[in-house]
């Protein structure tokens, strides 16, 4: 999981030999340094999000903001949100209704057992099942966004991956599932006080919180593979420049032998938007 360990992945202006920062204090660093532009992007997200059923494609467009923080480049929050709005309204469409719809499944269920207390044991199963589908609807959405924004896969391959993803960062999943049940919790308690500081404050914090937990196991398991294998050069490792240190042996190396399958990888997706 990206807070509490580091799995080699290095960040934009960092030698992916160099010696890094932990990730709990890398994530603190970057969440105080993006404070003031998290309520930027929260209202940018709450006034792309007002027609309900775009959730899905301004999440997408949020997600890809934090993968920027994360990565450590450059960013215009509103052009780049927009841009990413459109790029990924696809994909992101239907995976923000399969949100709305795990959401009020959820409420559902909830509300439906406060009022039935003494359901039977068949019944009581039925609600424990829903609730679990509903939380692991919830978690494979942590993966599928940043796979959306990030990777150049179908659909169907992501929903996969996501399922998979969710049994191999549970830690991760934990930490950012009790985040997002926090603010739930908030909600219930404290409506009237989450519904006016929704516009500015909770979603870019829980976005960049499930950003950070969930993304590493997305480079450690898909993309540092992937660029591993094939030799090509991993774009989110960035270029540099050292001087006296090493010396170039240009003609010297033996060209990587790749197999057919994985010379036609990039026509497969599996490769950094």
């Amino acid at each position: 999981m990206g807070l509490f360990y580091n799995n080699g992945v290095a960040g934009s202006g960092v030698s992916k030999n160099a010696g890094q920062k932990k990730p709990f204090f890398r994530f603190w660093e970057l969440f105080f340094s993006k404070f003031w532009k998290f309520f930027q992007i929260n209202l940018i997200y709450f006034l792309f999000c007002l027609p309900v059923v775009t959730i899905g494609p301004a999440t997408a467009a949020m997600t890809a903001i934090m993968r920027n923080f994360y990565l450590e480049r450059p960013q215009f929050i509103f052009h780049d949100f927009k841009k990413e709005f459109k790029k990924n309204f696809k994909q992101a469409l239907p995976i923000g209704l399969l949100d709305l719809l795990a959401i009020a499944l959820g409420v559902f269920a909830i509300l439906f057992y406060a009022s039935h207390p003494d359901m039977d044991t068949t019944a009581t199963v039925l609600y424990v099942l829903c609730l679990v589908g509903v939380a692991l609807i919830m978690m494979m959405s942590f993966y599928i966004y940043p796979q959306i924004v990030a990777l150049d896969l179908k659909l169907g391959q992501i929903v996969v991956n996501s399922l998979l993803l969710v049994f191999l960062n549970p830690i991760g999943d934990i930490i950012t599932f009790a985040c997002f049940f926090g603010y739930a919790a908030l909600i219930w308690f404290f409506w009237l006080f989450v519904v006016f500081l929704t516009p500015i404050v909770p979603f870019a914090w829980l976005c960049f919180i499930s950003f950070f937990c969930c993304y590493p196991t997305i480079q450690r398991v898909l993309i540092n593979p992937y660029y591993e294998k094939t030799g090509e050069k991993n774009p989110e490792i960035p270029d540099y420049v050292e001087d006296n240190v090493f010396t170039d042996q240009g003609g010297k190396e033996e060209p990587l032998a790749l197999k057919e399958k994985d010379k036609g990888a990039n026509q497969r997706g599996r490769i950094i938007k």
